[in-house]
């Protein structure tokens, strides 16, 4: 991990954090992702905005991404955003949480239906 924990803006934080307070365990089929979001956003490094760095996968963040599968450009955006054919994944999927704050050249560890593989993030694109 480039800076050594997940970096995020503050207000995307608190929007976060927001969302996911209201998420009930028995009516989200992703739990253990949501769950393991809130564990990596009690330990965050939060920052404004005039410190965030230009190289974190942050709300909208539109990126280029090594899978086991081949290279994907996706956009990591909130629930009521998602369309699958304009690539744009929902923070709360197992792999938009995975990828929320991290940062360009970081690898990330995600869980593929034949096991756990890791996704490089190649490129953040500048929105």
């Amino acid at each position: 991990m480039k800076y050594g924990k997940l970096i995020v803006e503050e207000k995307e934080f608190a929007m976060i954090n927001e969302i996911i307070s209201h998420v009930s365990p028995s009516e989200n089929l992703f739990n253990s992702c949501i769950q393991r979001l809130k564990s990596e956003l009690m330990d965050a490094d939060v920052r404004t905005e005039d410190k965030m760095p230009e190289d974190i996968v942050r709300l909208d963040s539109m990126l280029d991404v090594e899978t086991p599968m081949g290279e994907i450009r996706l956009q990591i955006v909130l629930p009521e955003r998602t369309n699958s054919l304009a690539k744009r994944i929902s923070l709360l999927t197992p792999m938009g949480s995975a990828l929320f704050g991290y940062a360009e050249g970081d690898e990330v560890l995600w869980s593929f239906p034949d096991g756990e593989k890791n996704i490089l993030i190649k490129r953040i694109l500048p929105s």
